[in-house]
């Protein structure tokens, strides 16, 4: 099944996705000058404006982070597809982790992890239950493979729009 479809399973599931530190409605989301053009909205954190996005062609989930990336890290992989990024987020256990990884060592990482699973959202249980029944889904540990897509990816297909260049001082290309 292609992302876009899980996508719209993930979306019609009954969920306090909150509680996972996913804000899975558009309508509260507003762009940043560092969002790509034609990207379609899965989610945001609901602070920073960090958010995960899709891009036109592509099966991967694109964090998008406009309080700490810089030219060339404002859009970085976050996995590969959909179910890959959901199976992240039952080990990680919040998204809040996963949109930290590309720029924290592993130790800071797995204190990270530590510090969240001492203080669950009610309904935290509930919501990766129900994902993980819903796709037939089991947790991964997100450190390696995310470092590894980050490590190897080239930002330069992604399209921005004037207002990137302009807060950036930049040329367009």
């Amino acid at each position: 099944m292609s992302t876009r479809e899980d996508l719209k399973r993930l979306r019609a599931m009954k969920l306090d996705f909150g509680a996972v530190g996913l804000e899975l409605e558009e309508q509260y989301f507003c762009p940043y000058f560092c969002t790509p053009e034609n990207y379609e909205f899965f989610a945001s954190l609901g602070v920073d404006g960090v958010h995960f996005v899709l891009l036109p062609g592509d099966e991967r989930v694109f964090l998008v982070d406009p309080a700490f990336g810089e030219i060339g890290s404002y859009v970085t992989p976050a996995a590969e597809d959909l179910r890959q990024f959901l199976s992240f987020l039952l080990y990680c256990r919040d998204s809040n982790v996963i949109s930290q990884i590309w720029w924290m060592s592993e130790a800071q990482y797995r204190e990270l992890l530590c510090e969240d699973a001492e203080n669950p959202a009610p309904g935290k249980d509930e919501a990766l239950s129900a994902i993980e029944k819903e796709f037939s889904l089991t947790p991964i540990d997100p450190y390696a493979p995310v470092k590894a897509m980050v490590n190897a990816f080239d930002p330069s297909f992604i399209r921005f729009s004037d207002e990137y260049y302009d807060v950036l001082g930049l040329e367009r290309e």
